[in-house]
């Protein structure tokens, strides 16, 4: 017959404790949301995939905007050349430049590279402009606005 010291958990058990004591910790943490927009009526089939990593205490979120089957700008709207991102902490606050997305015209996709917004709740908007750094967005949405958080 086999001697179990009882005080001493075995490895076994000690192992099983620790990958649920991880588990817990890591679903405390949550990670970066990310979730898919549909466009607007200027944009219909295309998506949006934002990622959004939201840093409370600072009050800041890392951004990251992924669209895909969109078409050229000139296309929804007639002499625009660019896809501006906009961001605003509520509908009281104009809004403001977050970047261009970097558009690709043979896989109809654009891209906004990793950015930091200075709010951990905000809305997001995509439109069309002639410009790379507008004063404030044309009324032509892409994407939004939609909420952020």
């Amino acid at each position: 017959m086999k001697h179990v010291d009882a005080r001493r958990p075995s490895g076994r058990r000690t192992g099983l404790l620790l990958g649920l004591l991880a588990s817990m910790a890591l679903a405390g943490c949550g990670g970066p949301s990310e979730r898919v927009v549909q466009g607007t009526q200027l944009a219909p089939g295309t998506d949006a995939h934002i990622t959004a990593d939201i840093n409370s205490d600072a009050a800041t979120t890392r951004l990251a905007v992924d669209v895909v089957h969109l078409a050229p700008p000139e296309r929804i709207q007639a002499g625009s050349k660019h896809f501006v991102v906009w961001q605003r902490p509520s509908s009281e606050i104009p809004w403001r430049r977050v970047g261009v997305l970097d558009y690709d015209a043979g896989n109809r996709g654009g891209k906004l590279v990793e950015t930091t917004v200075p709010y951990a709740s905000f809305e997001l908007l995509i439109t069309v402009e002639q410009q790379m750094s507008p004063q404030f967005p044309s009324s032509a949405a892409v994407i939004g606005p939609t909420s952020v958080e």
